[in-house]
Protein backbone atom coordinates (compact mmCIF):
# COMPACT_ATOMS: atom_id res chain seq x y z
CA UNK A 1 0.00 0.00 0.00
CA UNK A 2 1.49 3.40 -0.81
CA UNK A 3 2.04 5.96 1.47
CA UNK A 4 -0.75 7.93 -0.18
CA UNK A 5 -3.54 5.32 0.42
CA UNK A 6 -2.12 4.59 3.94
CA UNK A 7 -3.19 8.27 4.59
CA UNK A 8 -6.41 7.93 3.14
CA UNK A 9 -6.96 5.06 5.27
CA UNK A 10 -6.27 6.79 8.56
CA UNK A 11 -8.32 9.20 7.46
CA UNK A 12 -11.23 7.29 6.72
CA UNK A 13 -11.19 5.37 9.94
CA UNK A 14 -10.27 8.79 11.76
CA UNK A 15 -13.55 10.58 10.23
CA UNK A 16 -15.51 6.95 10.89
CA UNK A 17 -14.14 7.37 14.96
CA UNK A 18 -15.02 11.21 14.83
CA UNK A 19 -18.58 10.39 13.25
CA UNK A 20 -19.62 7.05 16.04
CA UNK A 21 -18.33 10.42 18.77
CA UNK A 22 -20.82 13.33 17.39
CA UNK A 23 -23.74 10.25 16.78
CA UNK A 24 -23.28 9.15 20.56
CA UNK A 25 -23.19 12.78 21.46
CA UNK A 26 -25.81 14.23 19.51
CA UNK A 27 -27.80 10.80 21.29
CA UNK A 28 -27.18 12.27 24.78
CA UNK A 29 -28.22 15.70 23.21
CA UNK A 30 -31.61 14.32 22.42
CA UNK A 31 -31.91 12.29 25.27
CA UNK A 32 -31.21 15.23 27.75
CA UNK A 33 -33.64 17.47 25.99
CA UNK A 34 -36.30 14.98 25.91
CA UNK A 35 -35.73 14.03 29.60
CA UNK A 36 -35.77 18.38 30.23
CA UNK A 37 -38.69 18.85 28.13
CA UNK A 38 -41.11 15.52 29.98
CA UNK A 39 -39.96 17.72 33.38
CA UNK A 40 -41.19 20.36 31.76
CA UNK A 41 -44.49 19.25 30.99
CA UNK A 42 -44.60 17.86 33.99
CA UNK A 43 -44.21 21.05 36.12
CA UNK A 44 -46.36 22.80 33.82
CA UNK A 45 -49.43 20.13 34.68
CA UNK A 46 -48.59 20.05 38.13
CA UNK A 47 -48.94 23.85 38.27
CA UNK A 48 -51.62 24.59 35.90
CA UNK A 49 -54.35 23.54 37.74
CA UNK A 50 -56.73 25.90 36.53
CA UNK A 51 -57.18 28.98 34.26
CA UNK A 52 -58.48 31.42 36.68
CA UNK A 53 -54.51 31.49 38.61
CA UNK A 54 -53.22 32.07 34.97
CA UNK A 55 -51.54 36.20 35.09
CA UNK A 56 -52.48 38.83 32.34
CA UNK A 57 -49.29 39.38 30.45
CA UNK A 58 -47.29 42.75 29.99
CA UNK A 59 -47.36 44.36 26.94
CA UNK A 60 -44.93 47.27 26.20
CA UNK A 61 -47.58 49.75 26.65
CA UNK A 62 -48.08 48.28 30.46
CA UNK A 63 -44.24 47.24 31.46
CA UNK A 64 -45.63 46.13 34.73
CA UNK A 65 -48.63 44.04 35.44
CA UNK A 66 -49.81 43.37 38.86
CA UNK A 67 -50.66 39.58 39.93
CA UNK A 68 -53.32 37.62 41.95
CA UNK A 69 -52.76 35.59 45.13
CA UNK A 70 -53.33 32.35 43.57
CA UNK A 71 -55.92 30.10 45.96
CA UNK A 72 -55.22 29.85 49.12
CA UNK A 73 -56.70 29.08 52.47
CA UNK A 74 -55.48 31.16 55.83
CA UNK A 75 -54.87 28.92 58.28
CA UNK A 76 -53.77 24.98 58.22
CA UNK A 77 -56.64 23.69 58.33
CA UNK A 78 -55.59 19.92 59.32
CA UNK A 79 -55.27 21.07 62.84
CA UNK A 80 -56.50 24.72 63.35
CA UNK A 81 -55.99 24.68 67.04
CA UNK A 82 -51.82 23.82 67.22
CA UNK A 83 -49.48 25.85 64.96
CA UNK A 84 -47.48 23.88 62.70
CA UNK A 85 -43.64 23.58 62.31
CA UNK A 86 -42.02 23.03 59.41
CA UNK A 87 -41.15 19.72 60.13
CA UNK A 88 -45.11 18.98 60.15
CA UNK A 89 -44.85 18.50 63.63
CA UNK A 90 -46.96 21.02 66.32
CA UNK A 91 -45.93 23.15 68.97
CA UNK A 92 -48.27 25.16 71.39
CA UNK A 93 -50.48 27.09 69.40
CA UNK A 94 -50.07 30.90 69.80
CA UNK A 95 -52.77 32.96 67.81
CA UNK A 96 -56.45 32.82 66.97
CA UNK A 97 -58.00 34.75 64.49
CA UNK A 98 -61.81 33.95 63.71
CA UNK A 99 -62.56 36.00 60.53
CA UNK A 100 -60.77 37.50 57.92
CA UNK A 101 -62.24 40.73 57.20
CA UNK A 102 -61.80 43.49 54.80
CA UNK A 103 -63.47 47.44 54.08
CA UNK A 104 -64.17 47.74 49.98
CA UNK A 105 -62.60 51.15 49.24
CA UNK A 106 -63.76 51.10 45.45
CA UNK A 107 -67.03 49.44 44.01
CA UNK A 108 -66.70 46.47 41.97
CA UNK A 109 -68.05 45.69 38.25
CA UNK A 110 -71.55 45.15 37.25
CA UNK A 111 -70.16 42.22 35.20
CA UNK A 112 -70.44 38.77 37.13
CA UNK A 113 -67.80 37.60 35.28
CA UNK A 114 -65.39 39.98 34.87
CA UNK A 115 -62.03 39.98 36.73
CA UNK A 116 -61.73 43.12 38.74
CA UNK A 117 -58.53 41.94 41.32
CA UNK A 118 -61.11 41.47 43.89
CA UNK A 119 -62.17 38.84 46.33
CA UNK A 120 -62.77 34.80 44.61
CA UNK A 121 -63.49 32.15 47.31
CA UNK A 122 -65.18 28.85 47.05
CA UNK A 123 -68.67 28.85 48.88
CA UNK A 124 -69.72 26.41 51.35
CA UNK A 125 -66.17 24.94 51.68
CA UNK A 126 -65.63 26.10 55.18
CA UNK A 127 -68.03 23.71 56.27
CA UNK A 128 -66.11 20.87 55.25
CA UNK A 129 -62.46 22.24 55.58
CA UNK A 130 -61.29 20.70 58.29
CA UNK A 131 -62.17 16.80 57.15
CA UNK A 132 -61.47 17.20 53.43
CA UNK A 133 -57.71 17.19 53.35
CA UNK A 134 -57.44 14.24 55.22
CA UNK A 135 -60.13 12.56 53.02
CA UNK A 136 -57.44 13.83 50.22
CA UNK A 137 -54.42 12.03 51.97
CA UNK A 138 -56.51 8.75 52.49
CA UNK A 139 -57.05 9.00 48.58
CA UNK A 140 -53.80 10.49 47.01
CA UNK A 141 -51.54 9.60 49.84
CA UNK A 142 -52.69 6.46 50.86
CA UNK A 143 -53.39 8.06 54.42
CA UNK A 144 -49.61 7.83 55.57
CA UNK A 145 -49.17 11.60 55.44
CA UNK A 146 -49.97 14.75 55.19
CA UNK A 147 -49.95 16.74 52.04
CA UNK A 148 -46.43 19.16 52.01
CA UNK A 149 -46.72 22.79 51.11
CA UNK A 150 -45.12 23.65 48.04
CA UNK A 151 -44.16 26.85 49.59
CA UNK A 152 -43.76 27.78 53.41
CA UNK A 153 -45.44 30.95 54.03
CA UNK A 154 -46.48 30.55 58.13
CA UNK A 155 -48.13 28.11 59.84
CA UNK A 156 -51.58 29.46 58.92
CA UNK A 157 -51.68 29.16 55.83
CA UNK A 158 -52.10 26.67 52.73
CA UNK A 159 -51.78 27.10 49.22
CA UNK A 160 -54.39 25.23 46.44
CA UNK A 161 -51.37 24.81 44.08
CA UNK A 162 -51.61 20.48 43.36
CA UNK A 163 -53.50 18.66 40.38
CA UNK A 164 -55.44 17.66 43.08
CA UNK A 165 -56.88 20.92 44.00
CA UNK A 166 -58.31 21.23 40.21
CA UNK A 167 -61.73 20.74 41.44
CA UNK A 168 -61.91 22.83 44.12
CA UNK A 169 -60.28 25.55 41.66
CA UNK A 170 -63.24 24.86 39.10
CA UNK A 171 -65.16 26.24 42.20
CA UNK A 172 -63.94 29.78 42.52
CA UNK A 173 -66.70 32.57 42.47
CA UNK A 174 -66.78 36.15 42.98
CA UNK A 175 -68.31 37.49 46.19
CA UNK A 176 -71.43 39.44 46.11
CA UNK A 177 -73.90 41.34 47.81
CA UNK A 178 -76.90 40.12 49.41
CA UNK A 179 -80.00 41.23 47.62
CA UNK A 180 -82.45 42.87 49.28
CA UNK A 181 -85.02 40.80 48.13
CA UNK A 182 -83.85 37.66 48.23
CA UNK A 183 -84.72 34.99 50.71
CA UNK A 184 -82.08 31.96 52.09
CA UNK A 185 -83.10 28.79 50.61
CA UNK A 186 -85.98 27.39 52.58
CA UNK A 187 -87.05 23.41 52.94
CA UNK A 188 -84.38 20.68 52.36
CA UNK A 189 -80.74 21.49 51.72
CA UNK A 190 -77.78 19.39 51.02
CA UNK A 191 -75.57 19.21 53.94
CA UNK A 192 -72.13 18.44 54.81
CA UNK A 193 -71.32 14.72 55.02
CA UNK A 194 -70.46 13.01 57.62
CA UNK A 195 -66.73 12.43 58.87
CA UNK A 196 -64.92 10.01 57.37
CA UNK A 197 -66.44 10.62 54.02
CA UNK A 198 -64.43 10.38 50.45
CA UNK A 199 -63.61 13.26 48.92
CA UNK A 200 -65.76 12.80 46.34
CA UNK A 201 -68.76 12.78 48.87
CA UNK A 202 -67.24 15.90 50.05
CA UNK A 203 -66.84 17.61 46.68
CA UNK A 204 -70.53 16.72 45.45
CA UNK A 205 -71.34 18.71 48.77
CA UNK A 206 -69.73 22.23 47.69
CA UNK A 207 -70.72 21.69 44.22
CA UNK A 208 -74.17 22.01 45.42
CA UNK A 209 -73.73 24.80 47.23
CA UNK A 210 -71.83 26.64 44.59
CA UNK A 211 -74.97 25.60 42.33
CA UNK A 212 -77.10 27.13 45.41
CA UNK A 213 -74.89 30.13 45.28
CA UNK A 214 -74.63 30.97 41.49
CA UNK A 215 -78.56 30.94 41.93
CA UNK A 216 -78.23 34.56 43.51
CA UNK A 217 -78.51 37.39 41.72
CA UNK A 218 -75.32 38.91 41.30
CA UNK A 219 -74.74 42.39 42.96
CA UNK A 220 -71.51 43.61 43.29
CA UNK A 221 -69.63 45.16 46.20
CA UNK A 222 -69.40 48.45 46.62
CA UNK A 223 -67.32 50.93 48.31
CA UNK A 224 -68.05 50.98 52.35
CA UNK A 225 -68.92 47.42 52.04
CA UNK A 226 -67.36 45.39 54.84
CA UNK A 227 -66.50 41.69 54.16
CA UNK A 228 -66.28 38.90 56.31
CA UNK A 229 -64.58 35.19 55.07
CA UNK A 230 -64.25 31.99 57.07
CA UNK A 231 -60.36 31.36 57.48
CA UNK A 232 -60.84 27.93 56.71
CA UNK A 233 -62.00 29.31 52.57
CA UNK A 234 -60.25 28.71 49.85
CA UNK A 235 -59.64 32.33 48.65
CA UNK A 236 -57.75 34.68 46.38
CA UNK A 237 -57.20 38.15 44.57
CA UNK A 238 -58.23 37.27 41.09
CA UNK A 239 -55.65 37.34 38.27
CA UNK A 240 -56.48 40.43 36.67
CA UNK A 241 -58.18 43.89 36.88
CA UNK A 242 -59.98 44.14 33.78
CA UNK A 243 -62.06 47.17 35.11
CA UNK A 244 -60.93 50.79 33.28
CA UNK A 245 -60.51 51.89 37.58
CA UNK A 246 -58.56 51.04 40.47
CA UNK A 247 -59.84 48.36 42.87
CA UNK A 248 -58.63 48.76 46.33
CA UNK A 249 -59.24 47.49 50.24
CA UNK A 250 -58.33 47.66 53.93
CA UNK A 251 -57.92 44.47 55.09
CA UNK A 252 -59.00 44.75 59.10
CA UNK A 253 -59.57 41.74 61.51
CA UNK A 254 -59.99 41.39 65.27
CA UNK A 255 -58.10 38.00 67.73
CA UNK A 256 -60.12 37.62 70.46
CA UNK A 257 -59.06 38.69 73.86
CA UNK A 258 -57.49 35.44 75.05
CA UNK A 259 -54.29 34.19 76.43
CA UNK A 260 -53.48 32.52 73.33
CA UNK A 261 -53.26 35.95 71.46
CA UNK A 262 -51.87 37.62 73.87
CA UNK A 263 -48.20 37.93 72.69
CA UNK A 264 -49.70 38.52 69.11
CA UNK A 265 -51.35 42.57 70.56
CA UNK A 266 -48.40 43.23 73.24
CA UNK A 267 -46.25 43.09 70.27
CA UNK A 268 -48.65 45.28 68.06
CA UNK A 269 -49.09 47.74 70.78
CA UNK A 270 -45.70 47.86 70.69
CA UNK A 271 -45.07 48.35 67.42
CA UNK A 272 -47.93 50.73 66.82
CA UNK A 273 -46.25 53.50 69.10
CA UNK A 274 -43.28 52.87 66.65
CA UNK A 275 -45.01 52.66 63.14
CA UNK A 276 -43.27 49.16 63.11
CA UNK A 277 -44.70 46.79 60.99
CA UNK A 278 -46.34 43.66 62.53
CA UNK A 279 -44.46 40.43 62.69
CA UNK A 280 -46.28 38.31 60.41
CA UNK A 281 -44.95 41.21 57.77
CA UNK A 282 -42.07 41.72 56.33
CA UNK A 283 -39.86 44.23 57.73
CA UNK A 284 -37.75 45.32 54.75
CA UNK A 285 -40.79 48.17 53.64
CA UNK A 286 -39.95 51.52 55.52
CA UNK A 287 -42.42 53.76 53.82
CA UNK A 288 -44.01 55.10 57.18
CA UNK A 289 -40.65 55.94 58.92
CA UNK A 290 -40.04 58.01 55.61
CA UNK A 291 -43.30 59.89 55.05
CA UNK A 292 -45.11 59.86 58.60
CA UNK A 293 -44.63 61.88 62.13
CA UNK A 294 -44.73 59.85 64.70
CA UNK A 295 -45.86 62.90 66.70
CA UNK A 296 -48.43 64.26 63.70
CA UNK A 297 -49.41 61.00 62.90
CA UNK A 298 -49.80 58.91 65.39
CA UNK A 299 -53.82 58.85 66.51
CA UNK A 300 -54.73 59.20 70.19
CA UNK A 301 -57.11 56.14 71.43
CA UNK A 302 -60.56 56.22 71.83
CA UNK A 303 -61.92 54.37 74.87
CA UNK A 304 -63.10 51.71 72.55
CA UNK A 305 -59.29 51.78 71.07
CA UNK A 306 -57.73 51.27 74.23
CA UNK A 307 -59.92 48.08 74.69
CA UNK A 308 -58.90 47.01 71.31
CA UNK A 309 -54.80 47.84 71.91
CA UNK A 310 -54.98 46.27 75.54
CA UNK A 311 -53.88 49.56 76.66
CA UNK A 312 -56.88 48.85 79.44
CA UNK A 313 -58.65 45.75 80.19
CA UNK A 314 -62.24 45.01 79.26
CA UNK A 315 -64.72 45.25 82.31
CA UNK A 316 -65.72 41.66 84.08
CA UNK A 317 -69.31 41.87 82.43
CA UNK A 318 -69.33 43.71 79.12
CA UNK A 319 -73.23 43.45 79.07
CA UNK A 320 -73.55 45.26 81.71
CA UNK A 321 -71.04 47.77 81.17
CA UNK A 322 -73.13 51.17 79.34
CA UNK A 323 -69.89 52.03 77.07
CA UNK A 324 -70.20 49.03 75.24
CA UNK A 325 -73.47 47.72 75.75
CA UNK A 326 -74.86 51.00 74.24
CA UNK A 327 -71.81 50.26 71.22
CA UNK A 328 -72.93 47.14 70.69
CA UNK A 329 -76.80 47.85 70.51
CA UNK A 330 -76.60 50.20 68.51
CA UNK A 331 -74.73 48.78 65.72
CA UNK A 332 -74.67 45.26 66.29
CA UNK A 333 -77.98 44.95 64.58
CA UNK A 334 -76.52 46.27 61.53
CA UNK A 335 -75.22 42.17 61.10
CA UNK A 336 -78.85 41.06 60.36
CA UNK A 337 -80.12 37.25 60.72
CA UNK A 338 -79.93 36.82 56.84
CA UNK A 339 -76.59 38.20 57.17
CA UNK A 340 -75.85 35.66 59.72
CA UNK A 341 -77.31 32.69 57.83
CA UNK A 342 -75.53 33.81 54.45
CA UNK A 343 -72.43 33.77 56.74
CA UNK A 344 -72.85 29.88 57.89
CA UNK A 345 -74.00 28.40 54.35
CA UNK A 346 -71.72 30.09 52.19
CA UNK A 347 -68.15 31.34 54.50
CA UNK A 348 -68.65 34.64 53.83
CA UNK A 349 -70.68 38.03 53.77
CA UNK A 350 -71.10 41.59 52.10
CA UNK A 351 -72.53 43.84 54.85
CA UNK A 352 -73.49 46.85 53.42
CA UNK A 353 -72.36 50.50 53.67
CA UNK A 354 -70.96 50.23 56.86
CA UNK A 355 -68.51 53.04 56.20
CA UNK A 356 -69.10 56.83 54.99
CA UNK A 357 -67.90 57.54 51.15
CA UNK A 358 -65.45 60.16 52.53
CA UNK A 359 -63.85 58.06 55.08
CA UNK A 360 -62.97 55.49 52.02
CA UNK A 361 -61.89 58.53 49.62
CA UNK A 362 -59.93 59.77 52.47
CA UNK A 363 -58.27 56.38 53.01
CA UNK A 364 -57.36 56.03 49.60
CA UNK A 365 -55.78 59.97 49.68
CA UNK A 366 -53.55 59.38 52.13
CA UNK A 367 -52.58 56.05 50.51
CA UNK A 368 -51.69 57.66 47.11
CA UNK A 369 -50.24 60.87 48.76
CA UNK A 370 -48.07 58.72 50.97
CA UNK A 371 -47.17 56.42 48.27
CA UNK A 372 -46.10 58.91 46.03
CA UNK A 373 -43.76 60.32 48.81
CA UNK A 374 -41.77 57.48 49.04
CA UNK A 375 -41.52 56.84 45.26
CA UNK A 376 -44.50 54.93 43.81
CA UNK A 377 -47.34 57.46 41.78
CA UNK A 378 -50.59 55.46 42.33
CA UNK A 379 -51.96 57.63 40.15
CA UNK A 380 -49.72 57.24 37.51
CA UNK A 381 -48.50 54.28 35.34
CA UNK A 382 -45.86 53.13 37.83
CA UNK A 383 -43.21 50.58 37.38
CA UNK A 384 -42.28 47.55 38.95
CA UNK A 385 -39.10 49.00 40.76
CA UNK A 386 -41.47 52.23 42.39
CA UNK A 387 -43.73 49.42 43.52
CA UNK A 388 -41.29 47.62 45.61
CA UNK A 389 -40.98 51.27 47.33
CA UNK A 390 -44.39 49.92 49.13
CA UNK A 391 -45.14 46.42 48.03
CA UNK A 392 -43.79 43.15 47.19
CA UNK A 393 -45.57 40.96 43.95
CA UNK A 394 -47.98 39.17 46.63
CA UNK A 395 -51.04 40.01 45.14
CA UNK A 396 -51.08 43.92 45.00
CA UNK A 397 -50.75 44.20 48.78
CA UNK A 398 -49.47 47.42 49.46
CA UNK A 399 -47.41 47.85 52.94
CA UNK A 400 -48.89 50.71 54.87
CA UNK A 401 -50.16 50.27 58.59
CA UNK A 402 -50.43 53.22 60.21
CA UNK A 403 -52.18 55.51 57.96
CA UNK A 404 -54.27 58.30 59.85
CA UNK A 405 -57.36 56.69 58.41
CA UNK A 406 -56.17 53.53 58.54
CA UNK A 407 -55.77 53.97 62.35
CA UNK A 408 -59.37 55.82 62.71
CA UNK A 409 -61.66 52.94 61.13
CA UNK A 410 -59.67 50.51 63.81
CA UNK A 411 -61.59 52.22 66.41
CA UNK A 412 -64.78 52.27 64.28
CA UNK A 413 -67.65 51.58 66.24
CA UNK A 414 -69.54 50.01 63.79
CA UNK A 415 -67.02 47.42 62.09
CA UNK A 416 -66.37 46.41 65.85
CA UNK A 417 -69.90 45.73 66.78
CA UNK A 418 -70.90 43.57 63.85
CA UNK A 419 -67.67 41.34 64.57
CA UNK A 420 -69.25 40.79 68.10
CA UNK A 421 -72.35 39.80 66.14
CA UNK A 422 -70.62 36.91 63.98
CA UNK A 423 -69.05 35.86 66.67
CA UNK A 424 -71.71 35.41 68.65
CA UNK A 425 -73.41 33.57 66.16
CA UNK A 426 -70.21 31.52 65.24
CA UNK A 427 -67.50 30.55 66.95
CA UNK A 428 -69.11 31.87 70.52
CA UNK A 429 -71.94 29.84 69.76
CA UNK A 430 -73.21 26.91 72.13
CA UNK A 431 -75.94 26.10 69.22
CA UNK A 432 -75.65 24.06 66.01
CA UNK A 433 -76.53 25.97 63.02
CA UNK A 434 -79.28 24.96 60.44
CA UNK A 435 -76.23 24.38 57.94
CA UNK A 436 -74.20 21.94 60.35
CA UNK A 437 -71.31 24.70 59.31
CA UNK A 438 -69.01 23.35 62.21
CA UNK A 439 -67.70 26.53 64.60
CA UNK A 440 -65.80 23.71 67.39
CA UNK A 441 -63.80 25.66 69.30
CA UNK A 442 -62.13 24.45 72.25
CA UNK A 443 -61.81 27.57 74.31
CA UNK A 444 -65.31 28.49 73.56
CA UNK A 445 -66.48 28.63 77.20
CA UNK A 446 -63.39 30.88 77.97
CA UNK A 447 -64.27 33.95 75.66
CA UNK A 448 -66.35 36.48 75.46
CA UNK A 449 -67.61 37.66 71.93
CA UNK A 450 -67.52 41.31 72.99
CA UNK A 451 -64.25 41.04 74.41
CA UNK A 452 -62.23 41.72 70.83
CA UNK A 453 -58.33 42.57 69.99
CA UNK A 454 -57.13 43.94 67.01
CA UNK A 455 -55.21 42.41 64.32
CA UNK A 456 -52.76 44.99 62.32
CA UNK A 457 -53.03 43.93 58.71
CA UNK A 458 -52.77 46.14 55.15
CA UNK A 459 -54.13 47.18 52.23
CA UNK A 460 -54.55 46.06 48.60
CA UNK A 461 -54.24 48.22 45.50
CA UNK A 462 -54.98 47.02 41.70
CA UNK A 463 -54.61 49.28 38.98
CA UNK A 464 -56.19 48.47 35.52
CA UNK A 465 -54.17 45.83 33.55
CA UNK A 466 -54.70 47.61 30.59
CA UNK A 467 -54.50 44.47 28.30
Amino acid sequence: MSQQEEAITRLSKRFETIGKSIGELQSQVDACFLERKNRKRKKTKDSSVSNINKEPLATTNNPFVQKGTGLHIDSWPYNLWEKLKPDYSYEEFDRFRPFQSLLCLTDGHEDENLLEGGLELVPGFAAIAEEYFTATDRKFRDGKQMRSKAQWVSPYHLGLDKEEDVPICEMVRKIKRIPKDWEMPKGSVQLPPPKGSSVEEYLDFVRAVVKEHDSIPYEPVRKGDFVFFDIRVPHQNSSGNMMNRERSVFYHAFLMDHPVNLKTIESLKERRRKFEHPEDFSSKFKAEQKALNLEKDLIPLSTLGKYLYNEEDYPDNVQSDEYLSNIIGKHGKLLTEKHVKYFQRYGYVVVENLVGDNDCDQLLTELKENSKLVGCPLDEEFTKSQFKSIGGGFGAMVEWYYLRMQQLLRMDEKLYAVTVNLLSNTWCSSTPNEYQTPYECPFKNQINPAKLWLYIDRMNFRRPDKV
